[in-house]
């Protein structure tokens, strides 16, 4: 045992020295884990070599912590005995912490009778005080809390240590939501497994530790949830609120129930309590008061139980009753009701593709409306950081994992609990449409994102052969698209003309929830101030790859004759061979970028040639909402009510193209009169209009 013990140690400790490449440390882990568990029987996960790596207590030695007079936030440790475990904590804190903002650190000594009061002697950094008489952990906590500057209390546990990230992602969360009156973390055992994501509270008054022994990355516990409870060996609240509601109530001394009865009285002031999955930390449970119920303090635990039964009896009697079956809708008690499943191919790239800001700005809307939302991409693939964006908003997000690789039974487990489903794209019903009836009785809201029958069809007019790798013919995508408008209880598209086209087809439940933008509301540079075209675009979808290259042979060499300073830069991601192809001096081919403001801020026109394609161009709508001119085509301008010479200038020829460019580019009166109207017309598309609409359609469906 000793041997594989340290072989274990000195592998881990050549990872994090040499930097073993990717394919390595897979094949590597999987041996770590095969002695694992043959030696405990046990299981580990994706998330348990870094905490295999940091859960190894050190030896004490003299540390040094960076705090500061004037914290922000007091990180109060309670400690009675067991000095080793109080190092390795404080010894996590020196190590993790960055410097983003200021901190302190108070150690409480509860008359601890062995090496602690020495001990925290050589720890410098840290405010030491040191109880007269043992008090217990409820009065050392609140002893702390009197003496605390901060405008926030962090409370942790001696027996833990502190991942990276852990206490700067709840102060992120708490700063920004002011209803929010504490914010709990994740607690991993040191084996790797999941000890708790947030408590639950049964009607009868007993907790559930959700998620205990599971695989810590599973998705049901990495997004932010508002919870009954979490768990005071890390837990971030408002000071306050702490001190206004007289700190952990002495009711339940020396301790037990203090944490829950703490949130509770948060949650009675109209406060939130949340779980925020990207804290995470190693809690060794019990090394302070044991595990045995009947003897020393853990025996209060059945004790304080009772008190809160009797104290909180209103509030229990609306919880769910104690049944394991119960778990998942107790896990989500709290959360918007009712509940949204959406499903689209993969989590919305918000920064790349046109379609992905306004699915996004959707999911906002629901929540905004007091939905609860599930996400399943198609691919099972949590893409970041866009999977940790919606997992922040408070979004479940399923994927595979090595523990739950089948996404459809993922899918299958949730759909009881779900109240009405937002399916994305003809392949996606075509794929998931007879499942979800079978599972679910609820409604079906269909999201075209465009018509992909008439782009298509357009596609082929256009071109002959050259980007059609789509998965079916357009007379395919017209027959199933029909098929799934009719079958479903509401079909969503972006454009009245959609909605027209839709309805020639004999299909009248049908909704235009068209792209969201957002008005810019800063200073605009002047027209002087301005040079260059500029277009954007994912290079996926065709008809950005035939704009591009029809503006650059056809349009450019027009513009040039008459005047060659003009260049064009390319902006989008996924790029393309023959898109790169294009570059010269006079075609700056810069592809992806993550701030693409200062290119709409900057450039004096955007250009947007599209020949063929369906639905609104988000591309444009984009370029309106920076007060940016745009010369584009019928088929570019389609669906979103612009006027030629009024919001925009339109041509669909080469020659002619090329001459509105120019007009707009040399006449500052013409570009000032286009930008003031792009803004007023993008207005009809903010996220308060495009609300009123998604509103009426649920309120609809609800009927």
């Amino acid at each position: 045992m000793f041997k594989i013990k340290q072989l274990i140690k000195k592998f881990l400790f050549a990872l994090s020295e040499e930097g073993i490449g990717i394919a390595l440390w897979r094949t590597q882990r999987k041996i770590i884990k095969k002695i694992v568990k043959t030696v405990t029987g046990k299981e580990i996960f994706q998330a348990d070599i870094e905490v295999l790596k940091i859960a190894q207590l050190e030896s004490p030695k003299p540390i040094e912590i960076e705090t500061s007079d004037d914290p922000l936030v007091s990180i109060i440790i309670p400690v009675y005995n067991q000095f080793l475990y109080t190092f390795n904590c404080l010894n996590s804190i020196s190590k993790t912490l960055d410097k983003s903002f200021s901190f302190e650190v108070i150690v409480v000594d509860d008359c601890s009778t062995d090496e602690t009061e020495k001990g925290l002697e050589q720890i410098t950094g840290i405010r030491r005080l040191k109880n007269s008489n043992n008090m217990g952990f409820i009065r050392s906590c609140n002893a702390g809390s009197s003496a605390a500057k901060g405008k926030f209390l962090y409370f942790l546990n001696n027996d833990t240590q502190i991942l990276s990230g852990c206490l700067e992602s709840l102060l992120d969360l708490i700063q920004n939501n002011p209803k929010v009156g504490a914010v709990g973390s994740k607690l991993i055992y040191p084996d790797g497994r999941l000890q708790e994501a947030g408590g639950i509270i049964w009607q009868d008054a007993s907790g559930w530790n959700y998620g205990r022994l599971q695989n810590p990355d599973e998705p049901e516990y990495n997004y932010v949830r508002e919870v009954d409870y979490c768990s005071g060996a890390s837990l971030l609240v408002r000071a306050d609120i702490f001190r206004q509601l007289g700190g952990f109530s002495e009711t339940f001394l020396p301790a037990y129930y203090e944490d829950t009865d703490l949130c509770f009285a948060l949650r009675k002031l109209g406060y939130k309590v949340l779980y925020q999955p990207q804290s995470k930390l190693i809690h060794y449970e019990g090394i302070t008061s044991g595990t045995d119920l009947n003897s020393g303090a853990k025996q209060y635990q059945q004790v304080n139980y009772t008190k809160f039964q009797q104290k909180w009896k209103e509030e229990l009697s609306k919880h769910f009753s104690n049944d394991p079956n119960h778990v998942p809708k107790g896990a989500r008690r709290l959360q918007g009701k009712p509940t949204i499943l959406v499903i689209d191919s993969y989590v919305p790239l918000y920064d790349r593709e046109s379609g992905c800001v306004r699915l996004l700005g959707i999911l906002k809307i629901l929540q905004n409306l007091g939905y609860s939302i599930i996400f399943l991409p198609d691919n099972g693939f949590p893409e970041e950081p866009y999977t940790s964006t919606l997992q922040g908003m408070g979004i479940e997000v399923l994927y595979s994992t090595p523990t739950q690789p089948n996404l459809e039974e993922q899918l299958i487990n949730r759909l009881s609990l779900v109240d009405t489903v937002w399916l994305c794209r003809p392949e996606l019903c075509e794929k998931y449409l007879d499942l979800i009836r079978h599972y679910a009785k609820v409604p079906v809201i269909y999201d075209t994102i465009d018509l992909h029958f008439l782009r298509i069809k357009r596609q082929q007019d256009y071109l002959s052969g050259d980007y059609q790798n789509t998965t079916w013919s357009w007379e395919t995508y017209q027959k199933q698209e029909t098929k799934f408008a009719q079958a479903t209880e509401a079909t969503v598209v972006v454009t009245e003309v959609e909605k027209k086209t839709l309805n020639d087809l004999d299909i009248n439940k049908v909704w235009v929830i068209p792209n969201i933008h957002h008005p810019y509301e800063g200073q605009l540079k002047s027209f002087e101030q301005r040079s260059d075209l500029v277009f954007i675009g994912s290079y996926n979808h065709p008809p950005n790859i035939d704009a591009v290259i029809w503006l650059c042979q056809e349009i450019m060499p027009i513009i040039w004759q008459s005047n060659p300073e003009i260049k064009v830069i390319l902006l989008g991601s996924n790029m393309k061979d023959e898109v790169k192809a294009l570059e010269s001096e006079r075609v700056i081919v810069q592809g992806y970028v993550e701030e693409v403001e200062p290119y709409f801020l900057t450039s004096r026109l955007f250009v947007a040639p599209l020949r063929f394609g369906a639905g609104m161009k988000g591309k444009i709508g984009h370029s309106m909402s920076y007060g940016l001119p745009t010369v584009t085509t019928k088929i570019g301008a389609e669906g979103m009510g612009l006027t030629d010479g009024y919001d925009v200038l339109i041509a669909d020829e080469p020659q002619a193209f090329a001459q509105k460019v120019l007009q707009l580019y040399n006449n500052a009166e013409l570009w000032h009169h286009l930008s003031e109207n792009s803004l007023k017309t993008i207005s009809q598309y903010s996220p308060e209009k495009v609300q009123e609409k998604l509103a009426e359609l649920l309120f609809h469906l609800r009927k």
